[in-house]
């Protein structure tokens, strides 16, 4: 199958020792859009009028701080607050009429929920892993190396699992999507469960073996990727 700019990215992640392929790539494309919104979005007067109504989620809010240099971010807040108030100072809540069987005037309420459930990050995550998706389903059925790797890949998280079954178009994927996973997640098992049994006292002389980072695997096996680096 001949690569693009979208086949390339999913060969690398099925290329990555990663528990999930896909989490890799939400990963990267989720540092490169921080990295952006702190540099050539401000320089863009598109992007910028994007971010200053859209705003970021408390996620992105926080990758955004972590950063050093914390200027870019300063001009990012700068406007989207301004931009926060003007919608505040509009929405002032106003009386309406008295209506049949009220009593007292009923306040118009504007929500700023749009404001507040809005990341511009966070779409433009979603809207490339949605490409991914279609993509991997795509190399699936048209490319044979790709297949080979796909079945000695780790499987995906159960979020990104789910997304996958849900958008397959094909039984045959079904299958070779859920078989993967349940031997994965047995394997997985087997770890987490001698990771249990070395803290018997009775087992203190049993090897670790794969067990010893369990915990953590698990975790994202079952919810995703998690930052736990120190």
């Amino acid at each position: 199958m001949k690569e693009t700019i979208y086949t390339i990215p999913v060969n690398e992640a099925f290329e990555q020792n990663c528990k999930c392929p896909l989490c890799f790539l939400e990963e990267k494309l989720e540092a490169e859009a921080v990295e952006y919104a702190l540099g050539p979005a401000m320089m863009e007067p598109d992007c910028r009028e994007i971010s200053n109504k859209k705003g970021y989620c408390n996620k992105h809010f926080e990758m955004m701080y972590r950063q050093p240099n914390k200027l870019p971010l300063a001009l990012v807040l700068d406007t989207h607050l301004e931009y926060v108030r003007k919608m505040i100072e509009q929405t002032e809540l106003k009386p309406q009429k008295k209506r049949l069987f009220k009593s007292k005037d009923t306040i118009e309420k504007t929500s700023l929920q749009p404001i507040i459930d809005s990341c511009m990050i966070c779409e433009k995550i979603e809207h490339t892993m949605s490409r991914y998706y279609d993509v991997l389903l795509l190399m699936w059925k048209n490319d044979d190396e790709f297949k080979t790797k796909f079945e000695t890949s780790s499987g995906f998280c159960l979020p990104h699992f789910e997304k996958m079954y849900k958008i397959c178009d094909s039984d045959a994927f079904a299958h070779a999507l859920f078989k993967k996973e349940l031997c994965v997640l047995e394997d997985l098992q087997h770890d987490i469960h001698k990771f249990t049994l070395k803290f018997d006292y009775r087992n203190k002389d049993m090897e670790w073996g794969n067990a010893k980072d369990a915990p953590i695997r698990t975790v994202e096996k079952l919810a995703g990727y998690i930052n736990n680096k120190d």
